[in-house]
């Protein structure tokens, strides 16, 4: 698998689909964080009620895309088999420190715009080379799931 991003944007290329579902695992992960992080800064209940929100539909793509893992490799969930991901530098995953998420909710809730737009393009990428049916659902699903979270964070920011 090889990853480069490009402005706003993510190019992949060379890698199969337990390598992407992987990724994507690794980028709801990071999501669970995020969100975490963000709520506990939040002090406006409609804020807090959004990110809640959106925490839940993190954790529900989390376990879509483990069983996506288990599907194309049933041993893949035993073994941690990240490491791959771990030296991987797309700037999807980079989080600011805690303190900086803390005094600036706006910033932090731009981060999630951000994300959640490079989540879709790269759903979008990896839709391109999934044959599995089922997988092309999910990841259909996902993606709108996505573009849901974007709109509901930009109506935080306004």
């Amino acid at each position: 698998m090889k990853i480069k991003g490009i402005g706003e944007g993510i190019q992949i290329h060379d890698f199969n689909a337990k390598e992407s579902f992987m990724l994507a695992r690794k980028l709801e992960s990071e999501g669970i964080s995020f969100y975490k992080k963000v709520l506990e800064s939040a002090k406006d209940p409609t804020v807090k009620e959004v990110l809640r929100y959106l925490l839940e539909e993190e954790k529900d793509h989390l376990q879509l895309f483990e069983n996506m893992i288990e599907r194309e490799d049933p041993e893949a969930l035993d073994d941690c088999g990240d490491d791959i991901l771990d030296i991987l530098d797309t700037g999807v995953f980079t989080l600011p420190k805690d303190e900086e998420l803390i005094t600036d909710l706006d910033r932090a809730l731009q981060l999630g715009i951000n994300i959640e737009k490079r989540s879709i393009a790269f759903y979008l990428e990896i839709m391109k080379y999934t044959d599995n049916e089922v997988g092309k659902a999910a990841l259909k699903k996902i993606i709108g799931d996505e573009k849901k979270h974007w709109e509901e964070l930009k109506k935080l920011i306004e």
